[in-house]
């Protein structure tokens, strides 16, 4: 006999039991139903004619007889999309657990519940495992701050830079979410940057409002904090990021030479190498072999053609020079050791460097080095203008 031939269950007591039956019996009838389904050998008509009944269940008055249709039907993949949906629109203790676990759904039906859904569907959708990108991308673009707060817990969910862009771009001013993002590893270098000045000027603001320095000692402490912030950002960056940071520093108008002669002046010859490279166009391997090569005349072309100021060749050229002196001794030093040999190659070295130009360059130091070199670069820049 054939499935044309087949007729089928008598649904008639099903019916009866759904009209006259007590909660117990309605439950047993859910149960069954439910095992009728799951059951691979069931036929499809029969499928079909219990379809009904179950709609009739997820509607029924007694919430115990909807939550056991919901936690039997959670572990189920064979289940209407029709009745799912009754589910999923029910109690949230009865809907949430259910949306979170079934394998029933496809991408685009989880996809709409993510655009129709509350708060907390959104939510519980982005805290699968098996969330679609669609799914995603609605909540990042229009779900509330909770849902994408479990969005940025959700380790399966690998974001990208558009992704992170638009959050901040939404959240930028709530703690939480912002604290989430910086902890991505994944996050571009340019919003770390973007967050470092708003910090900054934040921080300034309270200065001033609470008067607890002058505002010009206030200004000048921010703009160190916030160049310090945006040279750690570009430090732990890889190349590539670091090359995209630069080019959104640029611009903003902050790759500036201060900023440039600042990381110099801390060792931060990473940075020196990514912004000299952005600013003549080579690549950071050409840009570095330029840098620390023993003939003068290969880092001055390098320089003429990155377009900095004259006024702060010396300074990066003492830097280079240390580099290359601490890679030939086989040397790894400090913050301070290295702005401590930058200060002494400028006193030392560079005959043809007046006692005024060599002054300007070791104060240089004494405005960016670390304390305890821009105590010692004040004294003898002070010593230096005294005797010319």
């Amino acid at each position: 006999m054939g499935e044309a031939d087949f007729v089928g269950l008598d649904v008639s007591v099903f019916q009866s039991v759904i009209a006259v039956g007590d909660v117990d019996a309605r439950v047993a009838l859910t149960r069954q139903l439910v095992a009728l389904v799951a059951d691979p050998a069931t036929a499809r008509i029969e499928i079909e004619q219990v379809g009904p009944v179950l709609l009739r269940l997820a509607g029924d008055d007694e919430k115990a007889v909807r939550l056991v249709l919901a936690q039997e039907f959670a572990s189920s993949n064979r289940i209407d999309a029709q009745l799912a949906f009754s589910i999923i629109a029910d109690d949230d203790d009865i809907a949430l657990p259910f949306l979170a676990q079934t394998k029933a759904l496809s991408a685009a039906q989880i996809t709409v519940i993510a655009k129709v859904g509350d708060e907390a569907r959104q939510t519980t959708i982005v805290s699968r495992s098996d969330v679609p990108p669609e799914a995603c991308e609605l909540v990042i673009g229009q779900g509330s701050a909770v849902a994408c707060v479990a969005l940025l817990q959700n380790t399966a969910i690998m974001l990208e830079d558009m992704d992170f862009h638009v959050l901040y771009k939404r959240f930028g001013n709530n703690t939480d979410i912002v604290e989430r993002l910086l902890a991505k590893p994944a996050i571009p270098a340019e919003i770390r940057i973007t967050q470092a000045r708003r910090t900054a000027a934040r921080m300034r603001q309270m200065m001033a409002e609470r008067g607890w320095i002058a505002a010009n000692d206030a200004s000048d402490l921010c703009a160190d904090a916030e160049d310090n912030a945006v040279m750690q950002v570009l430090v732990e960056s890889d190349e590539v990021g670091r090359s995209k940071a630069l080019a959104f520093m640029a611009a903003k108008k902050l790759l500036t030479p201060a900023f440039v002669v600042r990381s110099a002046a801390l060792g931060q010859m990473v940075v020196v190498e990514a912004s000299l490279a952005h600013l003549t166009g080579f690549t950071p391997s050409r840009t570095a072999q330029q840098m620390y090569h023993r003939h003068p005349a290969s880092f001055k072309a390098l320089f003429k053609r990155s377009g900095l100021p004259m006024s702060c060749f010396g300074m990066l050229r003492a830097a280079c020079d240390v580099v290359i002196d601490t890679r030939e001794e086989g040397l790894e030093i400090s913050s301070s050791e290295f702005g401590g040999r930058v200060l002494e190659a400028l006193m030392t070295r560079y005959e043809s460097m007046s006692p005024q130009e060599r002054a300007k360059q070791i104060e240089y130091l004494g405005r960016y080095g670390e304390d305890k070199i821009r105590k010692v670069a004040k004294r003898l820049r002070a010593d230096l203008v005294r005797a010319a």
